[in-house]
């Protein structure tokens, strides 16, 4: 990817943590213990995960890089892009989001890799952070889509820009297999799965808590859970015991607006666990 140079600060808990992690193990599978079993081991092979059942790749995978470049340019657009990112969000869900790109690009990563005709699954391994970071760009560009980046220094883009002109060059090079060594599908599927994760991702918990209503050990699981989407950039909470609206923010302000007009005592049950959830995240968040 590009060298980008834009806004920056200091490093949140998640972004130093990945930073230092990332690094960590590049130094030890690349430079101390060089071997190309750690790749086929950690990295995403489509052949070992149809074959072997090794699932736990699209996950690894994401924390192996093949040079000093690929690890550079990864952990500087997480810096860049990922500082702001988690500050507004918090640290968990940042990290929740990240891991979603990571896996969705894993996972375009070993669909596209079977070739149709014979079904035969690719035996290359795929590393590298980069589909959870494009989802982080993808994240950036919707948030502030008039921000602008310096492309090389001296290209000023806006942000949703960017994203849009690079992920469509992403999927181009991928379709046309001229990817030179780069898992240009790696890219696209986090891209998309942090569009979809932003946009839909509180509607599609619902979906699949109405569709797992009839079967009550699903059911009595997930009244138990609380559930914490991004959309937007904000934190949506859908909490099936209290039957909360999933737009919290909206909601918390117009309980605000009823008891700025009525009084606390207007307010329901309902309302006052709405408060209540409304609190403990900010809490959580300081």
């Amino acid at each position: 990817m590009p060298i980008l140079y834009g806004y920056g600060g200091g490093l949140p808990k998640a972004v130093k943590t990945l930073l230092i992690t990332n690094a960590v193990i590049f130094v030890v599978t690349f430079l101390l213990i060089p071997s190309r079993s750690w790749n086929f081991f950690f990295g995403l092979v489509p052949y070992l995960i149809n074959h072997r059942f090794m699932i736990w790749q699209f996950f690894t995978y994401m924390f192996l890089h093949g040079g000093v470049w690929h690890l550079g340019f990864n952990m500087f657009a997480l810096w860049m892009f990922g500082t702001e990112l988690e500050y507004n969000w918090g640290t968990r869900d940042f990290l929740k989001y990240y891991f979603v790109c990571g896996i969705g690009g894993g996972l375009l990563v070993w669909f596209t890799s079977f070739s149709f005709f014979g079904l035969s699954p690719s035996n290359v391994p795929t590393i590298g952070a980069s589909g959870a970071i494009f989802g982080l760009l993808v994240a950036y560009g919707m948030m502030w889509p008039d921000r602008l980046i310096l492309v090389f220094g001296i290209l000023p883009m806006k942000a949703l820009h960017f994203v849009i002109i690079f992920g469509a060059l992403d999927l181009f090079q991928g379709l046309g297999r001229s990817g030179g060594g780069i898992a240009y599908f790696a890219h696209v599927g986090g891209g998309v799965t942090g569009f979809v994760y932003l946009k839909y991702g509180w509607r599609i918990i619902v979906h699949l808590e109405s569709f797992f209503r009839h079967h009550s050990y699903v059911h009595d699981w997930l009244r138990r859970r609380r559930f914490t989407v991004v959309q937007g950039g904000k934190g949506k909470t859908v909490d099936d015991e209290n039957s909360v609206h999933p737009d919290l923010d909206e909601e918390v302000d117009r309980i605000l607006d009823k008891i700025a007009r009525h009084g606390k005592e207007s307010l329901s049950d309902n309302e006052r666990n709405v408060l209540d959830r409304a609190s403990r995240r900010k809490r959580q968040r300081r």
